[in-house]
């Protein structure tokens, strides 16, 4: 049986789409789990490159949750290029276990909306997601 906790404390999310850009596996599964659990879709990618790839071929994502550590183009790259190349409306959010003051406020300059540090709640992930639900590109 599913539980619907955040389809029912969030359902501004509903059917929303995630793009979520990870290398680690386990963090890829656990992520579509979750949001597919929440009635939201997901698109998951490896890496900055293969989300620049989607977003090209047409991908609109509701939100981007990128971590920053990467092989191939890190999260910090492609946030970049994305909000120079491709768009400047989709809310990202960086996820990582770590990131500096320095980086954040490299990162706030490019145009990141927020920040999530591992480990984090759920509720951490869908308040976040939800503070930009209302203001999602069409």
């Amino acid at each position: 049986m599913t539980n619907n906790v955040y389809k029912d404390a969030y359902p501004g999310l509903l059917e929303k789409v995630v793009l979520s850009v990870d290398d680690n596996e386990m963090n890829q599964l656990v992520i579509a789990k979750i949001m597919t659990n929440a009635g939201m879709k997901t698109v998951t990618v490896p890496n900055g490159a293969e989300a620049i790839k989607k977003l090209k071929e047409g991908l609109k994502p509701d939100f981007i949750l990128m971590d920053l550590e990467m092989p191939v183009m890190n999260g910090m790259e492609a946030s970049e290029f994305i909000r120079r190349n491709i768009s400047s409306q989709i809310p990202i959010i960086i996820n990582s276990g770590s990131v500096s003051d320095v980086q954040k406020w490299r990162l706030r300059r490019l145009g990141i909306d927020e920040f999530l540090e591992k480990p984090y709640s759920m509720k951490d992930v869908f308040s976040k997601l939800s503070k930009y639900a209302a203001v999602c590109p069409a």
